[in-house]
């Protein structure tokens, strides 16, 4: 069988490599989520200039996607960097390609990821740590969810209907929105860059082109990918709202944030139940909640699916460069000499998470 890689970039996918890397994705349930839809990576490439794709062929025929960031010197990130909760070749089982040949066509010597589906055992002399993203499964409804939530003994949605009831009680009327025109997303952008501020991280949408992509993505509604803009309100009143993405069947819960006065109601969670009832309406089967260890993910998810988290590394200058900073920094981990190392490491992390949303 013979084999091609095409590289590309992505204001090159016309409609017949569109339709192509919706038939792999369709036809591979392990590529459901929002974020390998095209329309995920055409969006990211209207606001950065580095977006790649690889185009998979075997024998002229289409088989194959693997969409990227291409970074100086020779260096891949997923498509949207760290905002990416998903990430990998778009390809079924039976594309024949090969890992060394198709980073070596996208002009990469490096390709790190941290949110990788297991759906090929090429990465795996690559991964180093496991991880997992919770899911809620909506198959059987929202009803069937919670049917299931109450038959392993979970109080925690009831608790939450409760705390509902007191916020209208207190504060007015509660509606939702699934999709909420007008000022919800600049609102969530502006609860999260001011909680990225308390906890005295990097705030994800000080970087333009966040910002944009998030705005972008609110305007696309189609059946296949659209973008999902939720706000709860007391009254006229907003005091929670969430950002996310959904493919046809599948709602990634991406950006959620509330008003901090209203926090004693557990604002977010009431909100997250109202996103499941009304996706599972509209026929989504299954909302992502993102990788993660905080507790209400714990509590609402009925299901989990796994990722890896890794880099492909090709000989080369620069990994030669990041196999002596690993060393160093297992240096620095063990005490003695090497704690002369760990400020500038420490320097230089806090740089590298700057430079990743540049």
């Amino acid at each position: 069988m013979s084999v091609r890689y095409r590289l590309l970039r992505s204001g090159e996918l016309d409609q017949t490599l569109v339709e192509a890397w919706r038939g792999v994705q369709s036809g591979n349930a392990v590529f459901a989520s929002p974020y390998f839809c095209p329309e995920f990576t055409q969006a990211v490439g209207k606001v950065r200039d580095d977006v790649r794709v690889v185009v998979i062929e075997n024998d002229g025929r289409i088989a194959g996607f693997f969409p990227h960031q291409h970074s100086f010197p020779r260096m891949g990130r997923p498509v949207a960097g760290p905002l990416s909760d998903y990430h990998g070749v778009i390809a079924g089982q039976e594309c024949n390609w090969s890992l060394d040949e198709m980073l070596s066509s996208a002009g990469l010597s490096v390709w790190a990821f941290d949110h990788l589906v297991v759906n090929s055992t090429q990465f795996e002399p690559y991964v180093t740590t496991r991880a997992a993203s919770p899911q809620i499964d909506l198959a059987a409804g929202y009803e069937g969810y919670v049917q299931a939530c109450r038959a392993a003994g979970s109080r925690y949605i009831p608790k939450a209907e409760g705390l509902a009831r007191k916020l209208e009680r207190e504060q007015g009327k509660l509606t939702f929105k699934l999709h909420d025109a007008g000022n919800t997303l600049e609102q969530v952008l502006s609860w999260k860059s001011a909680q990225y501020l308390r906890s005295g991280i990097v705030d994800v949408f000080a970087s333009r082109w966040t910002r944009e992509l998030l705005q972008n993505l609110s305007r696309i509604d189609t059946p296949d990918f659209a973008g999902v803009c939720s706000g709860l309100r007391a009254g006229d009143r907003l005091i929670a709202a969430h950002v996310g993405m959904r493919s046809r069947h599948v709602l990634h819960y991406w950006f959620p944030a509330y008003d901090p006065e209203f926090a004693k109601y557990s604002t977010g969670i009431i909100l997250l139940l109202r996103i499941a009832e009304a996706a599972a309406a509209l026929g989504v089967r299954l909302l992502d909640l993102g990788k993660g260890d905080e507790q209400y993910k714990e509590r609402l998810m009925s299901r989990a699916v796994e990722l890896r988290e890794g880099a492909v590394e090709l000989p080369s200058l620069l990994s030669n460069a990041r196999r002596l900073r690993r060393s160093a920094e297992a240096r620095a981990a063990r005490g003695g000499f090497g704690t002369i190392l760990g400020l500038p490491l420490r320097a230089l992390r806090r740089f590298e998470r700057l430079r990743k949303f540049r």
